[in-house]
Parts: structure tokens; sequence; C-alpha cells
């Protein structure tokens, strides 16, 4: 069992898989090796910003690619990401504070604009806009240092254990679940990176818009909570065709009807990806997830 930062897996990811696409996002389509430098890139306007090592940086942003690319380039800057659900909750304004800024994708500005007002920190934004806006882009604060040198900090957190064996080639993965939770984190996106996957996003999670998905970009592995499940089996009545999953991953398992008929009608098991142990201080979660045969 290894632990690793996720910005060193992806530095990793980005040697070993640079050609391959590590998300999907629409029409974006970002490379292992692409996706590395955009992080340095966001990680080096962080710290024009005024980040330094050990800063804890808020983000507040759905499963759109902005969200990997400011993730690992606080990571890079040696900063902690602190990645905040959407839509923001009343914890929002606690994970906020104390944090030395606020990276809100301009889809959740209006709530960003609330959350970094009450907290009583600055606020940048990132994505795409429609206009002019008084609020300063990460976009446009900086490149990276030259030669591509950008410092690490080990996150906080529970470690995230990986299951021995190399990935297959050519594992595509669905996650539905949440990247501003620490299991969508752990499971979707620092798993799917160490794996050299590809990550396909979903912004808004609906049963017929994932399968749509599914089929459109050939997606093996599925990762979602037992709301989504039920909502797959939903949408795949008398459809023709069906994703040909080889992998799923639920964080709790399912009741037992609802994981009978998902196996049944597409042909796999559902994995459970949460594990407890017994430490010093209480029952702390870890989180895995095998991509492999």
């Amino acid at each position: 069992m290894t632990t690793l930062s996720p910005a060193t897996l992806l530095a990793g990811a980005a040697r070993r898989h640079a050609d391959t696409v590590a998300v999907v996002d629409g029409r974006v389509r970002v490379t292992y090796a692409e996706l590395w430098w955009e992080a340095r890139c966001y990680g080096a306007g962080l710290r024009a910003a005024g980040v330094r090592p050990g800063d804890p940086v808020a983000l507040l942003a759905p499963n759109v690619i902005d969200f990997p690319r400011v993730y690992y380039g606080t990571l890079a800057a040696g900063a902690n990401p602190v990645p905040i659900t959407v839509p923001a909750d009343p914890q929002a304004l606690h994970l906020a504070h104390g944090a030395q800024l606020l990276v809100c994708h301009t889809s959740q500005l209006a709530a960003g604009r609330r959350v970094s007002a009450r907290a009583g920190v600055p606020l940048l934004s990132v994505g795409p806009t429609r206009g002019p806006s008084d609020v300063p882009r990460l976009e446009d604060l900086g490149d990276p240092a030259p030669g591509g040198t950008a410092l690490f900090a080990e996150p906080d957190g529970d470690p995230v254990a990986w299951a021995d064996g190399e990935p297959e080639d050519g594992e595509v993965v669905l996650s539905c679940l949440p990247l501003g939770g620490r299991f969508g984190q752990g499971v979707a996106l620092t798993g799917t990176v160490a794996a050299g996957a590809t990550l396909v996003l979903l912004s808004r999670f609906t049963g017929p818009a994932a399968l749509d998905l599914m089929l459109r970009e050939e997606v093996t592995v599925f990762h979602g909570t037992s709301a989504m499940y039920a909502a797959l089996l939903d949408a795949a009545r008398d459809r023709p065709a069906l994703p040909r999953l080889r992998s799923c991953v639920s964080r709790t398992p399912l009741p037992p009807s609802l994981g009978e008929r998902f196996t049944t009608l597409f042909a796999t098991q559902v994995e459970v990806a949460e594990e407890k142990s017994r430490g010093g201080g209480g029952w702390r979660r870890h989180w895995w997830c095998r991509h492999r045969r």
C-alpha cells in the first residue's frame, strides 16, 4: 500500500501517459501532459495572487475541467485545496473561513460572491465568461515558472490506498460523484489519475444524460451513489443499447434488490469503495478504487 500526494500522482501520470486523454468535459478533451501544464499555470497564478506554501485555498466548482486544473494547481503551488460542494451549503462559509482566497467557477459566481463577502476572503474566478466582470480571473494572473518547476505539499486528510496491479489500457471512467466532496476527490479524481485512466465529467447528473454519455465515450467504469444507480435503471428501460460497463463503484452497499437488478441488466457487479479502520482517535474512513480486471 502506497500513499502519495495527488500532485505527485499527476506529475507521474503526465510522464507515463502524456498523450492519454486525462479528462473529458463535453467537447473539451485534455491529455495528462496538458492537464499538468495547465495546473502549473494555475499554480503560478495562485502564487501571483499571494498564495504561499501551506496556505488553504477554497475551491467552489462543479464537475467541470476547471476543478482538476485548480485542484492540482493549488497542490503544485504548495498550498492546500479546500473544495466546497456544489451547490454551496451552510458548511461552505465554515470551509472558506481562514482560506487565503476563494477560487470560484463562473457558473457559481453568485454563491461565490456571498461566501467571499461573509468569510472575508478575496475572490478569483475561473472558467468561461459572458462579459466583463469585476472579479479577477485566475487564468490571467501568471504562467508557470521557467523549466516547469513547482513545489509540492502533502495534503492533509486520510491517505488514499491503491490496490496492486496496473490499470488496463483504455480505461474510461464516468464519475458522477461531486468532486467537491472527499469521496469524489479520493475515488473519482485521485483514483483515476493514479490509474492513468480517462475521467469523463458530467456537471449535472440525470439517468438519461449519464447513459448517453457512457455510450458516446465508451465508458467502462462508473462511480455513483445508490440514487444514481436507481436512476440509471429507470433510464435504461426500453433502450436498444446499453453501455458495456466492466466495473462499477458505490460509496456504500446498494440495497439488495437494486444491486441484483443492476447486475442483471448491466452484467457487472457493484463494488463498495469505502472501508473503515480503527485508529488511535477512533474510526477513520479510507477509500480505494481498483481500475483493473
